[in-house]
């Protein structure tokens, strides 16, 4: 990924169009918050602890995922070098807050396990190689300043079989809560409501269903869930309300800084 966008910075493939990441500057995302300690020493660290969650980061970000991966076909090779393709469209999956009776919790229920020492114990059963003092750091990490975290938390303490938590698709300035639902609200990332009322792209979580469900690519929460350490405080991804900034003011304005600074 050799080719870098000049407007926001982004790193692309040769052949690649070069506004595919910002439409050639109109869309301005925020950059990402530099992560706090420990995930920061951990990330550029030269310790041999680092260079073993540098070696096996891709387990550590298992280790938290809300989400799962999912794929409309899979092909498994065995053999001597067994292969493992995807065909298809690649989506996330979301279950349920709790697991059902007699089965081990996984991704976000994992959040709701006992207390501390018990969740990063389960986490490290179900990855293989990780190692359960940095598991417990991270962790301490997530549940202080991740949103999500806070949100489900939050709405476990209020949560019944006739309400349900939604992660909105696209949020809504908090004045419209109360005129939109009848149901008390968390905060801005995640509602408690009653029935059916939601958009059809909004993530629905239950708090106990053996049903996964999947979640739409255009929401903004994609991509914070399935890669809780890159988004770390529950950063929005790409989403439809967006806009684009118009280029002529930011012209004008990047020339009156200019400006400034020769004079």
């Amino acid at each position: 990924m050799s080719v870098i966008c000049e407007h926001c910075e982004a790193k692309k493939w040769k052949g690649e169009t070069p506004g595919m990441c910002c439409s050639g500057g109109k869309v301005q995302l925020p950059r990402l918050v530099d992560p706090l300690e420990p995930l920061r020493t951990l990330l550029i660290g030269a310790s041999a602890e680092a260079k073993h969650f540098l070696t096996n980061i891709r387990r550590y970000n298992s280790c938290f995922q809300m989400t799962s991966f999912g794929t409309t076909k899979e092909i498994r090779e065995s053999g001597y070098m067994p292969t493992f393709k995807v065909q298809g469209q690649v989506y996330h999956r979301i279950g349920s807050l709790y697991p059902l009776p007699n089965e081990k919790p996984k991704f976000l229920q994992i959040y709701f396990v006992g207390d501390g020492t018990q969740q990063a114990e389960q986490r490290c059963k179900n990855v293989p190689q990780t190692r359960q003092d940095i598991v417990l750091q991270l962790q301490d990490l997530l549940n202080h300043h991740n949103c999500y975290v806070h949100s489900f938390k939050s709405a476990m303490n209020k949560i019944s079989p006739e309400f349900k938590v939604v992660i909105l698709a696209d949020k809504t300035s908090h004045g419209e809560h109360k005129r939109r639902f009848n149901a008390p609200a968390t905060d801005e990332v995640a509602l408690i409501m009653v029935g059916e009322q939601h958009g059809a792209r909004d993530i629905i979580l239950e708090e106990r269903s053996g049903i996964i469900k999947k979640i739409p690519d255009t929401h903004r929460s994609y991509d914070a869930l399935q890669y809780p350490l890159l988004f770390w405080q529950e950063e929005d991804g790409y989403h439809f309300e967006l806009r684009q900034r118009n280029q002529d003011c930011h012209n004008l304005r990047f020339l009156l800084c200019s400006s400034t600074r020769t004079e």
